[in-house]
């Protein structure tokens, strides 16, 4: 499935669930357990050269909404971090380090859901969520 209809789905399951959440419909906070758990899955199948794609088939099936990750940028190791208190989704900062680079970055995850789980990079996540008025991400280079 090319790029952009991963992350086309990936704004509509988002659309999805915001409404659910308005509209009172059931819970889509996963249980801390799930979150983290779906988050070293993802940030796993990263770091071992594999698409976010290829996390359909989990258990519950995990759906990836990462600029960086699908635009080719190489994981080399990830920390995953405490839990950020959130009545509304599970958020956990995490340090990551890059193939081919020095630094080590630190984002927050957002996850939401329980069949399937999304995991968001927290920038993607708000950029879904103000698609009106935020810009679209920045055309990327591609990295080793």
């Amino acid at each position: 499935m090319p790029v952009l209809q991963k992350l086309a789905m990936g704004f509509v399951l988002a659309g999805v669930m915001m409404t659910a959440i308005s509209c009172g419909g059931p819970s889509v906070v996963p249980r801390a357990e799930i979150a983290r758990s779906s988050l070293e899955t993802a940030l796993t199948a990263w770091r071992d050269g594999k698409k976010p794609g290829d996390l359909a088939q989990q258990t519950p099936p995990i759906q990836v909404v990462d600029n960086e990750w699908t635009t080719g940028r190489k994981l080399s190791s990830f920390e995953i971090g405490a839990e950020t208190p959130s009545e509304a989704d599970k958020r956990f900062t995490v340090k990551l380090n890059y193939a081919n680079s020095k630094a080590e970055e630190s984002v927050t995850y957002v996850i939401i859901g329980t069949d399937p789980v999304a995991v968001y990079r927290e920038a993607d996540f708000l950029r879904t969520l103000n698609m009106d008025n935020n810009p679209k991400a920045p055309a990327q280079k591609r990295r080793n």
